[in-house]
Parts: structure tokens; C-alpha cells; sequence
């Protein structure tokens, strides 16, 4: 029996990577799905986990290298053309080279990927959203929604640094005529794939205290054109379409709107323009009520100053018995004066008493409230924790109760 040829390792991976060098060198174009980019910025170098998928299952993956210079040449171009950053989930077609290394196996060596491609995609997911919600009966529901005469009370989906919120804040706090709003911020990611998650668990928040809100604005400006197409997302479009309030959209571009936009109650080109809506609507009610007031007030002056002419009159021809009359009518004429002015300021008085209702509501909500109950917040790295599975011994933690906060060291954690 002869005996066994017993091989290193190198040499089979050296055999394999000689054969695949030798004869699939040759560069091809390939489709195929980005599951995650992996774009290390202190390199500059990515290696993106590509896949095929038929009916929703993996047929086919590999990994692909992009070396720094090529990504930043492929990046660059994907903003020219879709106003985006290449990114997870985007299907592409791209130029590459098969290649094979003995310790990190094979791979794609990507030179350069077609953006008009994933144009094509992105719109082609855009048509197919629009129809899906046509389709369904839901596009224009949200549209259905009754908007208050007065939209007193906002929820706002947006960031707190966002300079969008920042400019919608101005607007409606420094308004000329004094007009005043409650208003709740719901924080959420607002550009990128993670930006429909966070809006539509913001939204779901919201709903639950749907009768405490008029309208929800969601917000972004600021961030120019990157990162739009989260906004044609079929689910998030579908989320806005059923809310069961007007929902206003200000997400900040020039170019065609969104599948979010076209579904919501109604959008506008900035966050700035959504405030100015606002206060016309505001206005809108306000300034003919002014007016007539001011109407009623004139013509009451001028009846009463005809009547204490005539009374006068009066008066001056019957001697003591007109004076007696003439008492009567100032005091019927100064009661029904008294009447006017009780009932303007009772109207006053019950809006008062309405906006400061809905301001109680809001601060019931406010997390300070929460955790004078008892309640605390826990934050890992200033991030709040919600699930102990995001944390291992030794991490450290924050938490912050009613009156103040304090620092620990996880020992143990337990999950359910």
C-alpha cells in the first residue's frame, strides 16, 4: 500500500489561489445585494457582504473588497447621481475582479459600481410602494384626517440639534401676533435605513395619545439631500398614511417628493413653511374675529351715543319723568355694554382655560413626571438601555432618578 501524500495547508490555498488568479482574472460585471457595508473610516476601506436572493432566501454570497481610493471615487459618484451615500440594503451592479488569498479566502475585488443601476432600483421600489398603497385604498387617508380650526397641540418627530427644528421653533415662539402652541419633540434618526424604524416607533408613541395632539410634524431640514429615499420606504409611507391625525411632513429638498410626503396630510419644502402654515391657520380665525369685534364694539358706541342724544331729548321736554326713563335706558344701555364685554372675556377665559388643560396633558408625559413616580433611566455611553442584553459585566452605567444621578459597574445581567 502506498503511503499517504500528506500536504501543508499553504500549498493546497497557494494551488487554489494560483488557479483562480490564472483563470478568472478576468473583470465582470456583477449584480448582487449589499447586506452590509462594512466601511471602516479609519482605513477608508470597506468589504461589503454581497448576496443574491430568491423569493426572500440567499442563493449566492460573497465578500467584496473596496480599497479606499475606489470608494471614495464610488461614493462621490453615488451622491452626484441619488443624493445618497452608498449604504446596506441597496441592490448594485458592480465591476470587479475574483480573487483569492490563503488566510482571507475569496472575494470580489470591486473597482467601481453603476449608480444609475440603483437609480433604477430605488425608483422602481418607489413605484411599487405608490401602487402597493393605491392599491390597498390607504394613499390618500391620512389626507381624510380632520385638521383642527386651532392646531394647538403638535408632536414633533424631528432632532433636537436638527437645524430644521431649531428654524420651526423660532418661527412659531417669536411670532408677531403672540399666538401660542404646545409642542412635544419625539427624537428619531431622520436620514438613512434606520430612520424607519425610529420615525415609525416615534409615530406608534404618538398614537397612543392621539386625543392629547391636533397634528404631528415630521421635521428634518438642514441635512440637504442625502439620505431621502428612507422616505419612500413602503412601511414607514404606509405608517403615515393610517395615522389617525394629520400628519405634516417638512423634510427639506428641492427635488420630487417622497412617497411620505405625497401620502401625509400635507408637506411642505421646509420646517420653517410648516410653522408659517400654523399661524395663518391661526391667524385665518383669529383676524376676522378681531374684526368683528372691533365691529360690534364701533356700532355698539354709536347706538349708545344715539341713544343718549335721543334720551336727552327726551329728557330736556319731560322734565323729571323723562330723567326717570333716561336712568332706566343708561342702565339697560350700560347692562347689555357689560353683557358684551362679560361674554368676550368669558370666550377668553375658556381658551385660557383649554390651552392650559392640554399644557397639564403634556407635562403628565414629561419624563420628569414619570420618574417622580419612581421610575429611573439607566444610559450605557449616554445611550439609554432598555434591554439588559446590551450590557456585560464591567460595563459602565449611568442612572439618573428624579433628584439626581448615580454611576455603577454591571456585575451580573439577567434576561428573560
Amino acid at each position: 500500500m502506498p503511503a499517504k501524500q500528506v500536504f501543508p495547508l499553504s500549498k493546497l490555498t497557494e494551488a487554489i489561489e494560483n488557479v483562480i488568479n490564472s483563470h478568472c482574472s478576468k473583470v465582470v460585471w456583477v449584480k448582487a445585494e449589499i447586506v452590509k457595508l462594512n466601511h471602516y473610516p479609519h482605513t477608508g476601506h470597506c468589504y461589503p457582504d454581497l448576496v443574491e436572493k430568491k423569493d426572500g432566501k440567499i442563493i449566492a454570497e460573497l465578500r467584496g473588497n473596496i480599497w479606499k481610493s475606489n470608494f471614495d471615487l464610488i461614493n462621490n459618484k453615488f451622491r452626484n447621481v441619488l443624493n445618497e451615500d452608498l449604504r446596506d440594503d441597496m441592490t448594485v451592479v458592480v465591476q470587479a475582479t475574483v480573487t483569492f488569498h490563503s488566510v482571507y479566502g475569496l472575494a470580489l475585488n470591486i473597482l467601481d459600481i453603476d449608480p444609475e443601476y440603483t437609480l433604477g432600483e430605488l425608483a422602481k421600489q418607489r413605484a411599487e410602494a405608490i401602487k402597493k398603497l393605491i392599491a390597498e385604498d390607504i394613499f390618500d387617508a391620512n389626507k381624510q384626517q380632520l385638521l383642527p380650526q386651532l392646531p394647538k397641540t403638535i408632536a414633533i418627530i424631528s432632532v433636537n440639534s436638527s437645524k430644521g427644528y431649531q428654524d420651526f421653533i423660532n418661527v412659531i415662539e417669536n411670532n408677531p401676533w403672540g399666538y401660542q402652541f404646545q409642542y412635544k419633540l419625539f427624537p428619531a434618526i431622520l436620514q438613512g435605513e434606520r430612520a424607519v424604524t425610529t420615525i415609525s416607533a416615534q409615530l406608534e408613541k404618538i398614537k397612543h395619545h392621539k386625543k392629547v395632539f391636533d397634528a404631528v410634524a415630521i421635521i428634518r431640514g438642514g441635512g440637504g439631500e442625502i439620505g431621502l429615499s428612507c422616505y419612500d420606504n413602503y412601511h414607514l409611507a404606509k405608517k403615515i398614511a393610517q395615522f389617525p391625525i394629520p400628519v405634516l411632513t417638512g423634510i427639506g429638498h428641492s427635488t420630487n417628493e417622497t412617497v411620505s410626503e405625497l401620502v401625509s396630510y400635507r408637506s411642505f419644502i421646509t420646517p420653517t413653511k410648516i410653522a408659517e402654515f400654523l399661524l395663518q391657520e391661526f391667524h385665518n380665525f383669529s383676524q376676522p374675529l378681531r374684526e368683528n369685534i372691533q365691529k360690534i364694539t364701533a356700532g355698539a358706541n354709536l347706538l349708545f351715543e344715539r341713544q343718549e342724544t335721543q334720551l336727552s331729548r327726551v329728557s330736556s321736554s319731560f322734565g323729571f319723568l323723562a330723567n326717570r326713563i333716561v336712568d332706566r335706558e343708561k342702565n339697560r344701555l350700560a347692562s347689555f355694554r357689560q353683557t358684551i364685554t362679560s361674554e368676550s372675556k368669558a370666550v377668553i377665559k375658556y381658551e385660557a382655560a383649554n390651552l392650559k388643560n392640554i399644557a397639564t396633558s403634556i407635562e403628565l408625559l414629561s419624563p420628569k413626571n414619570i420618574m417622580k413616580r419612581g421610575f429611573s433611566i439607566t444610559r450605557k455611553n449616554g445611550k439609554i438601555v432598555t434591554n439588559s442584553a446590551t450590557l456585560a459585566p464591567g460595563d459602565l452605567v449611568e442612572t439618573e432618578f428624579f433628584e439626581g444621578k448615580a454611576s455603577a459597574e454591571i456585575k451580573n445581567t439577567e434576561s428573560k
